[in-house]
């Protein structure tokens, strides 16, 4: 899914500030979606200035099946899809299939090859916005949609963390992301305490939605074929989440601490965030992956105090520049 240049902002979403911040990065590229001819066809990749870039780590979706299916888990109920956001078109595979039965949504692409195609093959009612999806102000653009967003797109390996933890700071504007990933990411989320897998991207997942994995999709549905196998994955924002008894930042030092060694009983592991003071009895012979998601916010409070999160903390940069040492 090629990406693009540049951070221009369409008029035709009548917000009154940019939903794009000023910032560029090539690293941040998107696995991108290739355009089919035909719907049920073979893709047909346009030749020569749209061959995947393997610095920007591009694979193409390949498979119309999947492309059906990741399309069909969506289900979003806003007026015309205007609450529809698909993260990183490349060349329209998904986009074909969403213009379709959301007529109104927004695509967010970066690479400047594949936005002039886009505006051409895509004109308004959709909007395409040109700039990072790392960089866009979600909050901002669902007060100008008028609801919470269903995101959709097909995510990169490499910085696939760095997106999730992007819409958890803006959790409170987000109602459902259907994404792709790696197998093992996908694993991750859904990971249970007392196993392997489980760790700080499975306790904030946990605690901020409901996360499910709904397919394994082979690396053949892709092009160029990656040596990994992806995952669909579903994570539903719930309206109903109480705010969490904790600063979200002082949870993300407490895992991040915790996690580090995470062989180690908390009452050594937490030692330098500790200040002197003993572990709290409870949790002091416990391994971090021995707690419950929800244990976590307890343990957090009783070395930081009780401080809610309050609802206008929601889009701040808390868990985008977390950096998993899992």
């Amino acid at each position: 899914m090629p990406r693009g240049t540049g951070l221009r902002m369409l008029a035709a979403l009548g917000a009154a500030r940019a939903l794009v911040l000023p910032r560029r990065c090539a690293a941040r590229s998107l696995v991108r979606c290739a355009a089919t001819d035909t719907e049920r066809g073979a893709p047909k990749l346009p030749k020569g200035q749209f061959r995947p870039k393997q610095s920007l780590g591009q694979n193409y979706l390949q498979d119309p099946n999947y492309a059906a299916r990741i399309v069909d888990a969506l289900q979003c109920d806003s007026e015309r899809g205007k609450r529809v956001v698909e993260l990183g078109p490349g060349l329209g595979a998904l986009t074909k299939l969403l213009s379709r039965e959301y007529p109104e949504m927004v695509a967010v692409e970066l690479d400047e090859r594949a936005i002039p195609l886009l505006r051409e093959r895509y004109p308004e009612p959709i909007t395409i916005l040109e700039g990072d999806v790392l960089a866009v102000d979600y909050s901002a653009l669902s007060a100008a949609r008028g609801g919470k967003l269903s995101i959709i797109g097909n995510l990169p390996y490499y910085i696939t963390s760095q997106i999730l933890f992007c819409l958890c700071d803006h959790h409170a504007s987000v109602k459902k992301a259907v994404v792709t990933m790696q197998w093992e990411v996908a694993q991750r989320l859904v990971a249970k305490p007392r196993t392997r897998d489980y760790g700080i991207l499975s306790v904030v997942f946990q605690l901020y939605a409901s996360p499910k994995i709904t397919c394994k999709i082979p690396n053949t549905a892709f092009y160029p074929v990656p040596k990994v196998t992806s995952a669909l994955v579903t994570v539903d924002f719930p309206e109903d989440r109480e705010l969490f008894p904790v600063q979200p930042a002082k949870l993300r030092t407490v895992l991040n601490t915790a996690f580090r060694q995470r062989r180690k009983m908390l009452r050594q592991s937490l030692k330098s965030i500790l200040n002197g003071k003993p572990c709290p009895e409870e949790f002091a012979t416990k391994r971090p992956e021995e707690l419950k998601p929800e244990e976590f916010l307890e343990l957090t409070a009783l070395i930081f105090g009780r401080d809610p999160e309050t609802p206008d903390s929601s889009g701040e940069a808390v868990w985008r520049t977390q950096k998993l040492r899992e």
